[in-house]
C-alpha cells in the first residue's frame, strides 16, 4: 500500500512537470512565431549599426552618435526623419565625381527644399570619411574639412580615419550609400541594390512627397 501511494505521488509529480514543460515550450514557440526578429546589419530591412564619432559641421568638430534612441521604432509609414549616409574617401575618384556633380544637386533637392516633403518629414545627410588605403600623409583631418568646403557641402562630415565605423558597416569600397528609415531600419543599401537602383532613386521612391 505504501509503495502504491509513493508510486501515485511520483506519477503526479511527473505529470505536473510534463505539463509545465509543455506550457513553457508552447509559450516560447508562440513568442518566436509571433515575433519578427530584426537583426543589425547592412542589408535592406536590417537595423542600422551604430554610427559615432566627431563630425565637422562647418563651425567645428562636435560629437555625433546615431543609436536606437534617435529612431522611432514604432514608425511604419508617414512623416519621420530619414538619414542618408555616405561612406567616402577624400582620395577616391568616384567620391570626387559624386561630390562635384551629384551631391550639390541632391543637397539642394533634399536639404534646401527643392523637393517638397510631406509635413513632418525631414531628411539628413551624413558623410563618413574613411581611408581605403594605408596612411601615407594624404589622410588628415584637415583634408576632410577641405573636401567638404571645396564642393560646398552643408551637411556634417565624420572623421572615421581610424576606420572604426567602416569596419562595423563592412565597407569594401567608396562611395557606399545607405538610406535609413525613421524606425532605424535600412531602406536602401548600395552594396545590395546598386547599380540597378541608386540612393537618389530610392529616396525619391521611399520618402513621402508633399504638395508642390
Amino acid at each position: 500500500m505504501f509503495k502504491r501511494i509513493l508510486s501515485e505521488e511520483g506519477a503526479a509529480r511527473a505529470d505536473a512537470l510534463l505539463l509545465v514543460s509543455v506550457l513553457f515550450f508552447a509559450a516560447f514557440g508562440f513568442i518566436a512565431w509571433t515575433t519578427d526578429p530584426v537583426y543589425t546589419g547592412i542589408g535592406v530591412g536590417d537595423k542600422a549599426p551604430s554610427l559615432e564619432g566627431q563630425v565637422y559641421d562647418g563651425n567645428g568638430w562636435v560629437s555625433f552618435e546615431l543609436t536606437d534612441e534617435d529612431f522611432d521604432q514604432s514608425w511604419k509609414e508617414g512623416p519621420g526623419n530619414w538619414i542618408m549616409v555616405e561612406f567616402m574617401d577624400t582620395n577616391c575618384g568616384y567620391c570626387v565625381k559624386a561630390a562635384q556633380n551629384d551631391i550639390p544637386n541632391q543637397q539642394a533637392r533634399w536639404l534646401d527644399g527643392a523637393r517638397p516633403l510631406e509635413d513632418g518629414t525631414t531628411v539628413e545627410f551624413v558623410a563618413v570619411a574613411i581611408q581605403l588605403g594605408l596612411k601615407d600623409g594624404n589622410y588628415e583631418e584637415s583634408s576632410i574639412i577641405d573636401f567638404r568646403d571645396q564642393y560646398g557641402h552643408d551637411f556634417p562630415y565624420m572623421n572615421d580615419l581610424d576606420n572604426s565605423n567602416r569596419d562595423t558597416w563592412e565597407i569594401e569600397g567608396t562611395p557606399t550609400y545607405f538610406l535609413i528609415a525613421p524606425n532605424g531600419l535600412i531602406a536602401y543599401s548600395s552594396p545590395e541594390q546598386a547599380p540597378s537602383l541608386d540612393v537618389w532613386e530610392a529616396m525619391e521612391d521611399e520618402i513621402p512627397r508633399g504638395e508642390s
